[in-house]
């Protein structure tokens, strides 16, 4: 995909001045997968040496290695592959996505943004991290964005900005016209904030936090979870956070009847 083809989308979907641009990783998966192979090939060299020489028990303890090194070889070729030609440029107004020989154009002002970081640990010490940021494009279908581009750390949090920055201003305009708004299982109005039937008065609320995957507020000095559904599933979770901060601290600062 060209940059001129990339260009014309973006045109199209109106996003206006190009901001960032963010390579494909495939380069990356493919050196990774030539290693491997390597190893793989070590190991199966191995192999028939021991089976050659009479060592068949040996031949069994090398198999091993020499399988998991192969599958490692496939998995990312396979990635490589999938991944080859893709790019993500970030605008003022949007993004698009080329990937497959396709390319997705997304606004901030009309999407809706699921994030997904798996943090992976092991004895207390992180060994990788994934990235997955699922939003609705301008034709109205999901395009997720995965670590298959360079940086996810910078243009993850990127995102998330631009669309916060685009769509809380209106946001803001809907409360105070007594609007309610919904994301996901949650609700906020000017006066309240919830989950289906239960909810809890601002003038309550200390707190707004994500404790433990999960929507906390800290009410009368207790956490209280007003919905089991896990964050990486409630679209547009930074803009409820700005404005569960927002009603919260006005709510505060209102003198007591």
């Amino acid at each position: 995909m060209t940059e001129q083809q990339i260009g014309e989308h973006a045109a199209h979907a109106d996003l206006g001045a190009h901001r960032a641009a963010y390579p494909s990783i495939a380069g990356a998966q493919s050196r990774h997968a030539n290693r491997v192979g390597i190893a793989a090939l070590v190991m199966l060299a191995l192999c028939v040496l021991c089976l050659a020489t009479g060592y068949p028990a040996l031949m069994f303890v090398l198999a091993v290695p020499f399988l998991i090194f192969a599958y490692a070889y496939f998995r990312y070729s396979t990635m490589a592959g999938r991944n080859e030609g893709a790019r993500l440029d970030l605008f003022e107004r949007g993004l698009t996505s080329a990937f497959g020989g396709g390319v997705r154009a997304v606004r901030y002002d009309n999407t809706n943004v699921l994030q997904n970081i798996v943090r992976y640990t092991r004895y207390g010490q992180t060994t990788r991290i994934t990235y997955a940021y699922t939003l609705t494009d301008t034709a109205g279908r999901q395009v997720t964005l995965s670590g298959g581009f360079a940086h996810p750390e910078q243009w993850g949090p990127a995102i998330q900005q631009a669309v916060t920055d685009a769509q809380l201003p209106m946001a803001v305009t809907r409360l105070r016209a007594g609007e309610r708004l919904d994301f996901g299982p949650l609700w906020l109005t000017p006066t309240a904030v919830g989950s289906g039937t239960k909810s809890v008065s601002w003038t309550e609320v200390d707190d707004v936090k994500v404790n433990s995957g999960v929507v906390s507020l800290r009410v009368t000095g207790k956490w209280l979870s007003l919905s089991t559904t896990s964050v990486s599933r409630i679209p547009n979770f930074f803009v409820f956070l700005a404005l569960a901060d927002h009603l919260r601290t006005n709510a505060q600062a209102r003198p007591n009847p």
